[in-house]
Formats: C-alpha cells, sequence, structure tokens
C-alpha cells in the first residue's frame, strides 16, 4: 500500500489542525448541518476516522453518541483526549492507526466519518482499501459520510488568489485537472494530496458496495465568492448559508465546491 507516513509526519510537525475549525468556519458548520441530516437515532455508534483533535467527535458525543475517534498523527490523538480531560466529556475510544486497518470489529458502527482520510491517498488502490474498511465496520444499511477535496478548486483558488498563479505558472494546474495531483509547494503543502472529480467519488463508493450515493457541496458556491468562513453578521451568514442549501445538490454547480461530502449506504 502507499506510504503515508509524509502525512502523518505533515501532521504531528508543520500543521496546527486544532485550530482549523475556528479559522474554516463555513466548511465546519456546513459538515456538521450535513451530518445531523443523518443522525437518525439517539445513541448511534460513530466511527470519526482520521478525525484529528476531535472537532466532529466532541461535538457528536455531546449529543449522546458513542464516537470512536481514530487518527494516523499521534499528537492529534493526545489532544484530543486532553480535550476530554478538560471539558468533562469522554470518546467512546480513543486510536492511533491507519484508515486502511480500522481496529474495529466487523459491523460493529453505525456510521463511519472519513472527514479527511480520502484526501491523502493518491493512489487509487489505497483510496479502495479505506472505503472498504469503512464498509465492513458498518452495520448493514449503515452510513458513510466522507469528504473529498473537489479537483476543479485547484483552478477556482488559482484564480481567486493571484499569487498562487503568478507564483506556479499554468503547467501545475493543467497536470492537477488532469490528474488530481498537485506537488507544487507554491499552491499547498499538504502532502499526498489527491483531488476527486466530483463523480468519480461516486464510482469508487459503488465499486466497494455503497449504494445510494449522495453528492452534497460543502462550500458550493460561496468557494468562488469567500475565503471560508461565515460572515460575522448572523443574518448575512443564515442568509448565505441558505442559499448555498438551496444548489447543494445541482450538478451543474458541484465542481465550484472546495469540498464535497459522499453520503452512502451500506
Amino acid at each position: 500500500m502507499e506510504n503515508n507516513n509524509s502525512v502523518r509526519e505533515y501532521y504531528e510537525n508543520s500543521f496546527n489542525e486544532n485550530e482549523r475549525e475556528g479559522r474554516e468556519t463555513l466548511e465546519f458548520s456546513r459538515s456538521k448541518s450535513i451530518i445531523s441530516r443523518y443522525l437518525s437515532a439517539p445513541n448511534m455508534n460513530i466511527a470519526d476516522v482520521g478525525g484529528a483533535t476531535g472537532a466532529y467527535s466532541y461535538w457528536l458525543a455531546k449529543m449522546g453518541h458513542h464516537v470512536h475517534l481514530l487518527d494516523l498523527a499521534k499528537n492529534h490523538v493526545e489532544i484530543a483526549m486532553q480535550k476530554g480531560q478538560d471539558t468533562g466529556v469522554t470518546l467512546a475510544s480513543y486510536k492511533c492507526a491507519d484508515a486502511r486497518e480500522l481496529p474495529y470489529e466487523s459491523e460493529s458502527m453505525d456510521m463511519v466519518l472519513l472527514m479527511g482520510a480520502l484526501y491523502h491517498f493518491r493512489d487509487k488502490e489505497s483510496r479502495l482499501k479505506c472505503l472498504t474498511e469503512a464498509s465492513r465496520v458498518l452495520k448493514k444499511r449503515g452510513i458513510l459520510i466522507t469528504t473529498i477535496m473537489n479537483r476543479y478548486n485547484y483552478l477556482i483558488s488559482s484564480l481567486k488568489y493571484k499569487h498562487l498563479i503568478e507564483g506556479m505558472g499554468i503547467e501545475p494546474i493543467e497536470k492537477a485537472l488532469t490528474t488530481g495531483i498537485i506537488d507544487n509547494t507554491e499552491y499547498t503543502r499538504l502532502p499526498l494530496s489527491y483531488g476527486y472529480i466530483p463523480g468519480e467519488i461516486v464510482l469508487d463508493m459503488n465499486d466497494v458496495g455503497f449504494t445510494d450515493v449522495n453528492l452534497i457541496a460543502v462550500e458550493g458556491i460561496a468557494n468562488a465568492l469567500g475565503n471560508n468562513q461565515l460572515p460575522e453578521d448572523k443574518n448575512e451568514a443564515e442568509r448565505l448559508l441558505r442559499c448555498i442549501e438551496l444548489v447543494e445538490s445541482a450538478p451543474e454547480l458541484m465542481g465550484v465546491s472546495r469540498n464535497i461530502i459522499a453520503v452512502g449506504r451500506k
């Protein structure tokens, strides 16, 4: 399988994932809203795979769900455990492990979240292995919710933030649009990053047995306008969220979003 040591090292030594929820408020608000639609029962068993420091895990645990946090980076798990001690909210388990080899029993989870794991598998075999493991641990009719990076966002971001395209030129963007891979550090230091074509994730999920796959744009049309933050004005923020929601599943606009959530049932 693809070696992902560079991903572990990046999050342990170079990037503060714990602060991202406060910066990217639009993504987290929209993702929580989408996840909420599939919380079909109280006290669900939920695996938050690649859950970092627990932004989604603790939100769900506070609702009474039994949440199992797993992340590749040891420091993420340690920070998440400290959060539990500080807040008095504890998760069902904390694991440092690879998303392709989940340490959970088969058919033990009602829901699996992959809110970032697929960002870091360039190799198709690894992506399918990750999805297969999610399917294995889900109960029959369980729900998978996974976030993918939209490949077309490479182009959109380069046009929004002119220093990117001025720094790296057109060639890396052409490569990214063709392959989903961008290696230019002018654009991102994110290791092993992979951008999906929206319909590609549907095919991958179907290949491992998921059905009724639904695509939902996270930032949607707001990605072409802003910086992934909700407006500070409450009324303006509510209006923006409602406008995104109106066209969140329009196929014609799916490629505009920075991130896309795919939801499938086992």
